[in-house]
């Protein structure tokens, strides 16, 4: 309906395996969340023309209910315990 609020939401969750035992430096994550920042507002104005802003939420999640699909990725030597 014209006139009404909406907003399109896209996700990504990147989760860490229990068993990796290696801290995770905040510094990492923060510089990290500014390249998909970057990128994601860099890409925007030609692939949704029509959005007039992004919102950027980084929020810490606890996983009471999941319903979501996940997708594996490739194991490298940062995502994989030795």
């Amino acid at each position: 309906m014209a006139g009404t609020p909406r907003a399109l939401r896209i996700s990504f969750e990147f989760k860490v395996p229990r068993e990796l035992t290696v801290n995770i430096r905040w510094v990492a994550i923060e510089k990290a969340l500014d390249t998909f920042t970057e990128r994601v507002a860099g890409l925007s104005e030609g692939l949704f023309p029509w959005a007039k802003t992004v919102k950027v939420r980084r929020q810490w999640v606890y996983d009471w209910y999941d319903d979501t699909r996940e997708i594996p990725l490739s194991p490298t030597d940062k995502n994989t315990p030795k």
